[in-house]
């Protein structure tokens, strides 16, 4: 079954239609009416057949053919099934998908499979998710990945930052001097999952953009910026090994 990103991480209603074997409902999955013992193997659903060789005499039980092992026949035959017990039907049935569901994870239906033989109780049915992508969310079992673009001076001066969590938006606080890749984590904002009981966590991982175009005044103010001295421990160390390193 195949599920959006926002069906599986709050559950959902699904109605499936499925082509399964049903029920005989003319003969309750019997194959037949007027039921009466196997003439050939008396009931015991097995023939016993004695083959004699130079070493001896070996039994050997076999199914009946004439019941199938059953022990039992029909006088009249089931003209709605033929004899098999069941038919060919299209249902629908009503599937509810519990929160947190993930992609491969499999949902068991009681009862709601094929009949078992010669009327016995209906096989189950099992359901494997297929969860379509979001467009903004990666997600790691029951935590949530959120990349938050920045732009360099919200980065270089800090800011406060609106989140959209699956709970609803949230103001996060980006320090000053942050970085691409710098990682916040939002307790408790990622899936609950109602099969396991857990409630996982969201991620905000910071991605600072540089600016592909700028205008006049833009750029005399980056012109003013570089004048200054932005430089720090890790950059004279570099500039320093670049010295070092010429021959």
């Amino acid at each position: 079954m195949k599920i959006t990103f926002e069906e599986a991480v709050y559950g959902c209603s699904k109605d499936i239609t499925l082509d399964i074997n049903d029920t005989c409902p003319s003969c309750n999955g019997k194959g037949g009416f007027h039921e009466e013992t196997c003439p050939k193997c008396h009931g015991s659903g097995t023939i016993t057949t004695e083959q004699r060789t130079i070493l001896g005499s070996f039994m050997t039980k076999t199914t009946c053919p004439s019941c199938g092992g059953l022990g039992k026949s029909y006088k009249e035959t089931c003209a709605r099934c033929s004899g098999r017990g069941y038919t060919k039907s299209r249902k629908t049935i009503s599937v509810n998908v519990p929160s947190g569901i993930d992609n491969g994870n499999r949902l068991r239906i009681s009862g709601k499979g094929e009949p078992g033989q010669n009327g016995g109780p209906n096989g189950d049915l099992y359901l494997e998710f297929i969860v379509d992508e979001h467009r903004f969310y990666q997600r790691d079992e029951n935590d949530i990945y959120l990349e938050v673009p920045l732009t360099i001076t919200e980065a270089i001066l800090g800011c406060k930052k609106e989140i959209p969590t699956i709970q609803g938006n949230v103001t996060l606080t980006i320090p000053s001097g942050s970085e691409s890749g710098d990682k916040h984590r939002l307790k408790g904002k990622g899936i609950e999952n109602t099969t396991t009981k857990r409630i996982g966590d969201m991620y905000v991982v910071l991605k600072v953009l540089t600016p592909k175009k700028l205008s006049r005044d833009q750029k005399k103010l980056l012109e003013q910026l570089s004048n200054t001295d932005l430089t720090d421990s890790e950059i004279k160390n570099f500039d320093k090994f670049v010295k070092n390193n010429k021959r």
